[in-house]
């Protein structure tokens, strides 16, 4: 069944490289910051970035909710590149998030009852796509839906259990029909997922050294 061989690849990918201790922030409104900060662009630049908003003291959403200039806000964030364009956005999503009047404050913090809704409302923000708003829900609020990217429809149509054309919701929901709803689980698996295809799921995939590709894992169902 696909949903075992979903299970055994992520037990395979934790054997492999162990907990990965994902999203690497202090709070949750440092993974907001940095879910729209790592938008095409690598973590590596994303953490320079983060580091000149904490030592400018501007690492909460209600700190740049109150910025009304965003080249102030821009200036400290350009390691992560699109610096113009991520500043205006991270200011809108600060305000919406950040105010008290907001109704979305009190769903998402407080009385959390359905993360659909939620994420509908995320989507409605101006320049925050599927993976941003899902990894805001997951890693910012710890609600219990599977982050999706590149990799994740790499990894899993080499393997033959997805089609190399699946839509991110396709794929996100192939995920959340065969594996248990859990935020560590799917915390964990994204993250594993990710380093994998890095260091071995590449574009050019070097799959002599990858644990998942033995014909005895691959065959049958």
């Amino acid at each position: 069944m696909k949903n075992r061989k979903v299970r055994q690849i992520y037990e395979i990918l934790f054997d492999k490289y162990g907990p990965q201790h994902w999203w690497p922030a202090e709070t949750s409104d440092e993974v907001i910051i940095g879910a729209i900060l790592t938008q095409n662009t690598n973590w590596s630049n994303v953490e320079k970035a983060i580091i000149n908003l904490k030592q400018n003291d501007l690492c909460s959403l209600e700190k740049i909710a109150n910025i009304e200039n965003s080249d102030y806000l821009a200036q400290f964030i350009k390691p992560s590149g699109y610096y113009n364009i991520k500043a205006n956005r991270l200011i809108t999503v600060a305000r919406e998030l950040a105010s008290p009047a907001a109704t979305i404050f009190n769903l998402g913090r407080t009385e959390v009852n359905s993360a659909a809704t939620f994420r509908d409302y995320l989507l409605n923000i101006k320049g925050i796509g599927p993976e941003t708003a899902d990894s805001i829900l997951l890693y910012a609020y710890s609600l219990p839906i599977f982050v999706v990217d590149a990799y994740t429809k790499r990894l899993f149509s080499r393997l033959g259990l997805i089609p190399e054309n699946y839509t991110y919701s396709e794929t996100q929901k192939f995920f959340m029909d065969n594996l248990i709803h859990d935020v560590h689980l799917f915390n964990e698996y994204h993250a594993l997922i990710v380093i994998h295809c890095k260091n071995v799921c590449k574009k050019k995939p070097d799959c002599e050294k990858c644990h998942i590709f033995p014909p005895t894992f691959m065959g049958g169902e």
